[in-house]
């Protein structure tokens, strides 16, 4: 029971008078398109990775007329090392956007870098996978995620007409690393954008034998002494180019950064995106204001597992608390929403909220409530969509194919409602909701009796017409039906 409290109270707060709200409830079902190769492109050893999506659509009733849709490209973490466009937080939020009315993609992009060629070892996992050769290969790294993202941005927008994407009306986000990759799409739009580092450079020897095991090293085939660093090219990469225009509205930004300032130097012609950032500042991997990449893990490593500091980490991180300032400071004009938390990290290896110890059990780079930010992104993404709603005449619509069925009767209704769940659902319902056709919640109730039927009384609802029953389960799945009172 405290599991449904938690969540209709939750619902409560962030969802009251959204029905319907087009863009913040999640009002529709979805189909999707796995494994989607968007292009190929070349890896740190000079290799060929192929690069795929998932894309995910909402669906209409056949009576209705679909509309243009907004895009919006999801980009999992892992220190541009390792992760999948199948990364479960990741498909999630892709199926949930999807449900609210974007198109929706998951993107794969290229992963790893030249790894040291010094043995480090350390009673900790993946340890020396975390060494690269010089500090630079953290910036190549990026930066051809950056040019994938971009790719992959271009291949959706050169199929608008067939996934009806409405192409004035793009965002962009990610985790972490998909963080930084989201804010290099969105903002890195000039030449002088490039960083130094990604030009032509001088090779590195072969990595350790020990590091062959790393994800992104596997199955990789080491020849020579060296490995040589090429110029890795434009900013806009090379996979599907486009002629055709489009507006990046928004930037969702968790727990990511950048490593130059990428707001200035914004062509006078292009839309200033408005960004969404949540971070926490007892963040040890990437630091909410700046300092150099892993610099909290470092300190850990030193301080308490009596390890090195992780080698070549020289390049200043700025996190989202960092470029903020420098929009106010400069006033570059960006629209921006901020969601930090207040622990800051102790430097205790033992003891304290966000200490190393503590960091295992309550990262704090990761979500304090990722129920409460999606929603937050979701309410601040919706302000700034200027397409039209997904499915003309079409008030509502279920919210997932895979919801277990509910059966209500009588309706129309007088004085009360009869609720009877689906035979052998395992998922049980949490609340209910009653809303009116201006959004108004005009009646809920947290469930007691999860499984057996039950009755609401209609008693309480003064007006008579059209009304919409919202039931939620405990795993937050959502059926929504029609019903009149008399």
């Amino acid at each position: 029971m405290k599991k449904c409290s938690y969540i209709f109270a939750i619902h409560v707060l962030l969802c009251i008078n959204s029905f319907g709200q087009q863009w913040v409830d999640r009002i529709y079902t979805y189909d999707s398109l796995l494994n989607v190769t968007y292009g190929t492109a070349t890896n740190f050893l000079g290799g060929t990775d192929i690069l795929d999506m998932d894309i995910f659509l909402p669906v209409c009733s056949p009576a209705t007329q679909s509309t243009r849709r907004p895009l919006l490209i999801w980009i999992h973490g892992g220190s541009f090392l390792e992760g999948s466009k199948n990364d479960a937080s990741i498909q999630s939020l892709c199926k949930k956007f999807a449900q609210r009315g974007y198109v929706t993609a998951s993107i794969s992009y290229r992963l790893g870098f030249i790894s040291d060629d010094n043995s480090w070892a350390c009673n900790y996992p993946n340890y020396a996978c975390v060494f690269a050769g010089d500090s630079a290969e953290w910036v190549r790294s990026m930066y051809r995620g950056i040019q994938d993202g971009k790719g992959a941005l271009r291949y959706l927008i050169n199929r608008h007409e067939q996934f009806k994407i409405d192409t004035a009306n793009v965002f962009v986000a990610g985790e972490s690393a998909g963080a930084f990759l989201a804010l290099g799409i969105a903002l890195m739009d000039t030449p002088d954008e490039k960083p130094k580092e990604t030009f032509a450079t001088s090779s590195l020897p072969l990595p350790n034998q020990g590091t062959r095991e790393c994800s992104y090293n596997k199955g990789k085939i080491f020849e020579g002494t060296q490995i040589p660093r090429p110029d890795l090219g434009s900013i806009e990469g090379d996979i599907e180019p486009t002629n055709i225009q489009y507006t990046i509205k928004g930037i969702g930004n968790i727990f990511g950064g950048m490593t130059s300032d990428l707001l200035k130097n914004l062509p006078a012609a292009k839309n200033k995106p408005a960004i969404y950032s949540f971070h926490q500042p007892c963040d040890i991997i990437v630091p909410i204001d700046s300092a150099n990449i892993y610099w909290g893990l470092s300190w850990c490593f030193t301080n308490g597992y009596g390890c090195n500091a992780i080698a070549n980490t020289n390049v200043k991180i700025y996190g989202a608390r960092a470029f903020t300032g420098w929009n106010t400071t400069n006033g570059y004009g960006y629209p921006t929403k901020n969601e930090f938390t207040t622990t800051t990290f102790p430097f205790s290896y033992l003891l304290g909220q966000g200490s190393c110890v503590d960091q295992l059990f309550t990262p704090c780079h990761a979500y304090d409530n990722p129920i409460l930010r999606e929603n937050n992104l979701a309410s601040y993404f919706a302000g700034l969509v200027s397409t039209s709603p997904v499915c003309i005449g079409e008030t509502t619509s279920v919210t997932n194919l895979n919801i277990p069925h509910f059966s209500m009767y009588p309706n129309p209704s007088e004085k009360m409602l009869h609720i009877v769940p689906a035979n052998g659902l395992s998922d049980p319902i949490c609340s209910y909701e009653i809303i009116d056709l201006n959004g108004k919640v005009v009646l809920s109730d947290i469930r007691q009796q999860h499984h057996a039927p039950f009755t609401i009384s209609l008693d309480a609802i003064s007006s008579k017409g059209l009304f919409f029953i919202k039931l939620t389960t405990r795993k937050e799945q959502i059926h929504i039906q029609k019903f009149i009172k008399y």
